[in-house]
């Protein structure tokens, strides 16, 4: 089985960036609850993974990759394009990546929280066992809800 190790930062804050390893039969729901934990997060909003396959800066060509997203968002409710894949059902080991792959996260569709993910090596191991962990954390995590302006409040009670 192989086990995959992924290097996840949020674009746009330097040196900050999260070590995964997964089994490639995590599914990318594993994948997200580890994300979700490595960052320090707590409040649940939906998500999308974009297979980009290589580092793109342009936001429309991310969101033309084939995308894998939360199972409340997988239907397409206005009629157009394809279905989109579940995170519940596709295991890492549906997509084929290669060593340096690169790929993109969005956590909480309103505030945005975009992430690139790289796959920095491929090992393999006997084991059969699932396996998902954070092996390096570097950087701290920012605010989910960051206070832009803590003036704001006062100003207008």
């Amino acid at each position: 089985m192989r086990i995959y190790q992924f290097r996840v930062s949020i674009i746009g804050i330097p040196k900050l960036y999260r070590i995964i390893e997964a089994s490639e039969n995590c599914t990318f729901d594993d994948f997200h609850d580890a994300i979700f934990q490595a960052f320090d997060r707590h409040d649940e909003h939906l998500y999308s993974f974009f297979i980009t396959r290589k580092d793109i800066k342009n936001m429309r060509s991310i969101y033309d990759a084939p995308e894998i997203t939360h199972p409340q968002n997988v239907e397409d409710i206005m009629g157009f394009g394809e279905r989109k894949k579940s995170t519940a059902r596709t295991r890492i080991c549906d997509i084929g990546f290669n060593e340096s792959d690169i790929f993109h996260y969005l956590f909480d569709f309103g505030d945005d929280w975009w992430h690139r993910i790289k796959v920095q090596n491929i090992n393999e191991t006997k084991s059969k066992k699932k396996h998902i962990k954070i092996i390096k954390s570097v950087g701290e995590s920012p605010p989910q809800y960051p206070d832009y302006d803590d003036d704001y409040d006062e100003e207008y009670e």
